[in-house]
C-alpha cells in the first residue's frame, strides 16, 4: 500500500469518514459515474432495538465552487520566488490527509490508483494565458488560448492520478502504524498535489490548483449541471481538458506566481563552496590619529595610526588588544584625560561654576565615576582613554541618536502604567507621612492600659511572640469583651456612666482604677469577677438574687438601690480585693427559694443548650506594660505601609524603588523603570555600515566558507556605548530611570533553537574588570562559521550545525548520532549574500575538542520534501508522463518491495523525491592551527 522514504511514508490515496462507504472502483476513464448514492443505517430508538435504511446522495465534484485557503499549509516555491530552481516539480499540500479525493465519487482501482477532483497545473506566463475574474463566475478563470497551446501548458489528466498523495511522518510503514497516524494528530499527515513540469530556467510561472473533471469546471465557472449530468449522461466524469483542445476555460480554486532562476539546486550550490583561511590583517581597518586637537603642545607623528577592529575576527586573534606605541599612547592619553575630566575638575573648583562641555565618558552612571584615572585597568578607564574602543563606543551612540524616536516611542510604552503606579505611590508616601506622625504624637503617648483599649480592633492582625495579641488575651486574665467597642464607650473615664457615678457622690474615676488595670494587674488566681459600682455604699447584699447566680445561670441579680454586690462563680471562695474597703464578703446558705431557683436553672439550661462549654479560667494574669512593646512595634506605620505596597505592586526586572544611595528604603518610593531592548543590536550597526560590523567584507571571495570567532572587546565597548548614549536620551526625555540601567544586552541575537540569553552582563555589575575578560560575562570567544553564497537565500530553512567528528575504520567521519550536534546560539545575514552562524565553543574546542574536532554541517531541510527528476528530460519534454516509460538515466531508489514507475502515487513520489543533501566540512579547514 504505501512506500516508504527516509522517516516519511507516502500513501497513494487516503479515504476517511462516510467516503469509505464508496465501492465502485476507478476505471481512469469518463465512463464510470458522476454521483455515489448509499444507505445509510439509523437506529429508531436508544437502544437501537430496530433500525431504518436512510438513502443518502454523498457530495461530488459538481458540487464543489471553491477550497477552504485555511487548508494550504505550504508551497514550492514560495509565492514571489524570483530565482526557483528549474529542476524542481512544484507542489502544494494541504491539511487533511484525505482532501485531494474527498469528492472523487470512486474507490482506488487493484492498483491503488485513484484520480483526485483537483490537480495542480502550472502554467506560462505568455500572451494567450490570462487569469482574472470573470462576471457571473464564483471563481476566477484561468484561459488558454492562441498564441498560447493548452497542449504545451497543461499535463495529460490520463495521469492524474499519479500527482497526489498524501504523506505519514513515522520510520514504521506498516498498515496499522500508517493508518493511525493518518487520523491522528494533523501536524503528522497531510496531502500533496505535484505538478509534473519541466521547467525552464528565467521563466515567469503561475501555478493553479484546477479542477480535473468536466463536471467540476462547469459548476467553477457557474454553468448550470443538472440531474441528467449526473446519472444519464454518457461521459459523465469526462476530464476537464483534453490536449488536443485550441483553447481552455478553467476556475481556479487557489493560484500563485513565481520564476525560476538560472538554475542550481541544493545540491548544486553546496557542492561550490568551498573553504577559505583569512589572512590576519582581515577584520581591522586604519585610523589615523595624528592630529586628535586637543594635543597642541606635543604633537602626534604624521603617520601616527591605529587599527579598529570589528565584531568578528579571524580565529586566533583572542582578547587582547593590539599594542600601540608606549610614548604615542602616553602623550594621546595625557592630552584625552585633560579635556574629558575638564568639567569634573571644574565643578570641585567651583560648584557654581558654569558646566562645561567635554567628549563624553562612556559609562559614567555605571561605573559611577566622572573622571577617568589613567593608572587604572578597568574596563571604565580602558574603554575611554584607549581611542579605539571609543570609536566603537561612539557607534553605540550613533545608532541611538539615529532610531532616537523609535526607541523612546518603545520605552514609553513599557513605561505606560507607570504613571498610575507613581501615582498610588505618593499617596501612600502621603498616607504614610500622616499615620508616623498621628502614631508619634497620639499612640506612642499613651499609657499601657491605654494602649490596650485602643489597639483592641487589630488584635488578631497584631503579631505577637506567639502567634497574635488575641491568643495572649485569651488565655489571660482579661476578658476579651473587657476591651471591645461597646464597653470602651460606657467604660470612659470622662463619658457618661462615670459622670452619673461622680454625680451621685460615687468616686472619682482615674485610668488605674479602670477595669481593664484592675483585671490586669497583680490578681492571684483564679482573678475574682468583675466588679460593678453600683452605687456608694460598700455594704453587700446577701439577696437571693445574688446567690442564685453563684449557679450556671445567667439570670439577673435583683441588687438594692445603691448598694454594691459581688458575683461569684458556684464554689468560689471570696478574695482579698485590693484597693477596696471590704474584704472577705460572705453569704448565708441558700434558702429554699435559692435552691429551687437553683436547680431549676440547671434543668433550663441543660435542656436549652446541653453542649455549654464550662466557664472560662484564666491561666495567667496579663500584664499590660509587657504588651506596650509589642503593640507598638506592630503598629508602626512604616512596616504596614510597606507590606501594602508591596501586595498591591508587582515590580518586573527592569523596574525599581527610586531610592538614594546612602538612604534607608521606606519600601513605598517612587518607581523607576530600566526599558529593555531585545533585539540584535548587531543589525543597527550592520545597517550603518557592514564595513563597521566586519572590516574587509568585501574581500571575501564568493562560495566559500570562513572561521571567525567573536570580538568581545568590540561588543562590550559598542554595547557600553549604547546604553550610555540611551541613558542620556531617557534623561533628556524626563523618563524616570536612574541612567544605571542596561536596556540593550543583546548583541548577536539569539537563535531560534538557543535558550535567551544576554551578550552582555548588567553594565552597573561590572567592577573593576577589564574588556574582554570572561569575569560576568559569556565564559569564551566563540567560533562563528560565515559563508557567502546563495545557498541560504534560494534555501532559507537549511539546517547549519556543528557534529562531533568519530572515527570509523580508521577514517574520520560526522556523528550520526543526535546527541553529539551543536546547534547555533545566533545568527546573522549581511548584504548581498553573507551568512553568519555562533556556536557556543571556541575555535580551539571545533579544531580539537574530543579528540577529533567537530564537522561543520549543511543540510537541506529533511521535513520539506521536494520532487523532480535527477536527469534532464529531452529539451522536447513539457510533462513527465507517469503512463510512458521512466525518463532514460533515472535511478530508482532501492526499498522493499522495488519501486515501480507508473505503479501509483506513492510509488511515484518515492521515486521523484529529491532526497536531502548534506554537507559536512571539518573544523581545521577553516581554523587557522
Amino acid at each position: 500500500m504505501s512506500t516508504p522514504s527516509a522517516s516519511l511514508t507516502f500513501v497513494p490515496w487516503v479515504r476517511q469518514g462516510v467516503a469509505t462507504a464508496i465501492n465502485s472502483p476507478d476505471t481512469l476513464t469518463a465512463t464510470p459515474h458522476a454521483v455515489v448514492d448509499i444507505s445509510v443505517a439509523l437506529a429508531v430508538n436508544a437502544q437501537a432495538a430496530s433500525s431504518v435504511s436512510v438513502p443518502i446522495r454523498l457530495r461530488g465534484p459538481a458540487d464543489v465552487i471553491g477550497i477552504d485557503a485555511n487548508q494550504v499549509i505550504r508551497m514550492d516555491p514560495h509565492p514571489g520566488t524570483t530565482d526557483y530552481e528549474p529542476t524542481y516539480f512544484p507542489c502544494i499540500e494541504f491539511d487533511r490527509p484525505d482532501y485531494p479525493w474527498l469528492f472523487t465519487p470512486a474507490s482506488a482501482d487493484a492498483k491503488s490508483k485513484l484520480r483526485p477532483w483537483m490537480c495542480l497545473v502550472v502554467v506560462r506566463k505568455q500572451a494567450g494565458v490570462t487569469l482574472g475574474t470573470v462576471v457571473n463566475t464564483p471563481l476566477p478563470m484561468l484561459q488558454i488560448t492562441g498564441p498560447a497551446k493548452p497542449a504545451s501548458e497543461l499535463p495529460d489528466l490520463a495521469d492524474c492520478w499519479a500527482w497526489a498523495h498524501a504523506q505519514a511522518a513515522s520510520t514504521d510503514n506498516s498498515y496499522l502504524a500508517v493508518k493511525t497516524i493518518l487520523g491522528g494528530p494533523p501536524q503528522s499527515s497531510l496531502s500533496r498535489l505535484v505538478c509534473p513540469r519541466v521547467l525552464v530556467a528565467d521563466t515567469d510561472y503561475i501555478a493553479c490548483v484546477v479542477p480535473t473533471f468536466e463536471l467540476g469546471r462547469r459548476t467553477g465557472l457557474g454553468t448550470p449541471v443538472t440531474e441528467a449530468d449526473l446519472t444519464t449522461a454518457a461521459t459523465p466524469l469526462a476530464p476537464a481538458w483534453t490536449l488536443k483542445q485550441g483553447q481552455v476555460q478553467l476556475p481556479v480554486y487557489f493560484s500563485w506566481e513565481f520564476r525560476t532562476g538560472a538554475g542550481g539546486d541544493f545540491q548544486t550550490l553546496a557542492s561550490r563552496l568551498h573553504p577559505e583561511l583569512l589572512p590576519a590583517t582581515f577584520g581591522r581597518r586604519a585610523v589615523s590619529i595624528a592630529t586628535p586637537g586637543f594635543l597642541t603642545q606635543t604633537p602626534l607623528p604624521a603617520n601616527a595610526e591605529l587599527n579598529v577592529e570589528g565584531g568578528l575576527q579571524p580565529t586566533g586573534r583572542g582578547a587582547t588588544a593590539e599594542p600601540w606605541d608606549p610614548q604615542v599612547a602616553q602623550n594621546f592619553r595625557n592630552g584625552l584625560i585633560t579635556v574629558i575630566n575638564a568639567p569634573a575638575l571644574n565643578l570641585i573648583a567651583n560648584a557654581a561654576a558654569d558646566p562645561l562641555l567635554a567628549p563624553p565618558l562612556y559609562g559614567s552612571w555605571h561605573a559611577q565615576k566622572n573622571q577617568a584615572t589613567q593608572s587604572a585597568l578597568d574596563w571604565f578607564n580602558e574603554l575611554n582613554l584607549d581611542p579605539r574602543l571609543r570609536t566603537v563606543a561612539a557607534l553605540g551612540t550613533k545608532v541611538v541618536q539615529e532610531h532616537q524616536e523609535a526607541l523612546m516611542a518603545s520605552a514609553w510604552d513599557q513605561a505606560e502604567e507607570l504613571f498610575a503606579v507613581n501615582q498610588r505611590m505618593r499617596q501612600l508616601q502621603l498616607s504614610l507621612a500622616v499615620n508616623e506622625s498621628i502614631h508619634a504624637r497620639h499612640i506612642s503617648k499613651m499609657s499601657d492600659e491605654a494602649i490596650l483599649r485602643v489597639a483592641a480592633p487589630a488584635y488578631s492582625r497584631l503579631r505577637a511572640t506567639s502567634g497574635n495579641v488575641a491568643t495572649m488575651i485569651n488565655g489571660s486574665t482579661l476578658p476579651m469583651p473587657a476591651v471591645n467597642a461597646a464597653m470602651r464607650r460606657l467604660g470612659r473615664h470622662r463619658g457618661p456612666m462615670s459622670r452619673r457615678i461622680t454625680s451621685q457622690g460615687g468616686p472619682q474615676r482615674v485610668q488605674a482604677q479602670s477595669w481593664v488595670a484592675r483585671l490586669s494587674y497583680g490578681f492571684p488566681a483564679p482573678i475574682p469577677p468583675l466588679f460593678f459600682l453600683l452605687g456608694s455604699d460598700n455594704e453587700l447584699s446577701p439577696s437571693s438574687g445574688m446567690r442564685s447566680y453563684q449557679s450556671t445561670t445567667a439570670a439577673a441579680v435583683a441588687a438594692q438601690p445603691k448598694r454594691p454586690f459581688w458575683i461569684y462563680p458556684d464554689g468560689q471562695i471570696p478574695a482579698v480585693w485590693p484597693g477596696l474597703p471590704f474584704t472577705n464578703p460572705s453569704f448565708p446558705a441558700d434558702d429554699a427559694s435559692a435552691a429551687d431557683f437553683r436547680r431549676t436553672a440547671i434543668e433550663h439550661l441543660t435542656a436549652v443548650n446541653p453542649g455549654r462549654l464550662p466557664p472560662r479560667v484564666p491561666t495567667r494574669p496579663l500584664v499590660p506594660l509587657s504588651m506596650t512593646p509589642q503593640i507598638m512595634s506592630s503598629t508602626q506605620p512604616r512596616p504596614a505601609f510597606k507590606a501594602l505596597a508591596d501586595s498591591t505592586l508587582t515590580l518586573g526586572a527592569n523596574a525599581t524603588p527610586a531610592v538614594v544611595p546612602g538612604a534607608t528604603a521606606l519600601g513605598v518610593e517612587s518607581v523607576m523603570i530600566a526599558p529593555k531592548f531585545p533585539q540584535p543590536m548587531y543589525e543597527t550597526l550592520r545597517d550603518l555600515s557592514q564595513e563597521l560590523l566586519v572590516p574587509g567584507l568585501e574581500n571575501i571571495p564568493p562560495d566559500c566558507i570562513v572561521g571567525l570567532e567573536t570580538n568581545r572587546r568590540f561588543v562590550e565597548s559598542f554595547m557600553v556605548g549604547l546604553n550610555f548614549e540611551m541613558g542620556r536620551e531617557l534623561l533628556w526625555r524626563g523618563y524616570p530611570t536612574d541612567q544605571r540601567g542596561t536596556y540593550f544586552d543583546q548583541f548577536w541575537g539569539v537563535a531560534p533553537s538557543s535558550p535567551p540569553r544576554p551578550d552582555i552582563m548588567p553594565l552597573d555589575l561590572w567592577g573593576t574588570r577589564v574588556l574582554g575578560s570572561a569575569n560576568g560575562q559569556p565564559p569564551r570567544e566563540q567560533f562563528v562559521m560565515l559563508m557567502r553564497s546563495a545557498l541560504l537565500r534560494r534555501y532559507p530553512n537549511a539546517l547549519i550545525y556543528l557534529t562531533r567528528a568519530v572515527v570509523v575504520n580508521g577514517v574520520r567521519t560526522p556523528s550520526m548520532v543526535d546527541t553529539d550536534e551543536l546547534f547555533p546560539v545566533f545568527s546573522g545575514a549581511m548584504q548581498p549574500d553573507v551568512s553568519f552562524f555562533g556556536f557556543d565553543i571556541t575555535p580551539a574546542f571545533a579544531l580539537t575538542g574530543n579528540g577529533n574536532g567537530y564537522y561543520l554541517v549543511i543540510q537541506e531541510h529533511p521535513t520539506e520534501p521536494r520532487f523532480g527528476l535527477t536527469v534532464t528530460p529531452p529539451a522536447t519534454t513539457i510533462h513527465v508522463n507517469a503512463n510512458a516509460a521512466i525518463p532514460t538515466g533515472q535511478p530508482i531508489p532501492s526499498a522493499t518491495p522495488p519501486l515501480q514507475w507508473g505503479l501509483n502515487a506513492a510509488q511515484m513520489a518515492a521515486i521523484t523525491r529529491r532526497l536531502p543533501v548534506r554537507l559536512a566540512i571539518h573544523a581545521s579547514l577553516l581554523i587557522e592551527p
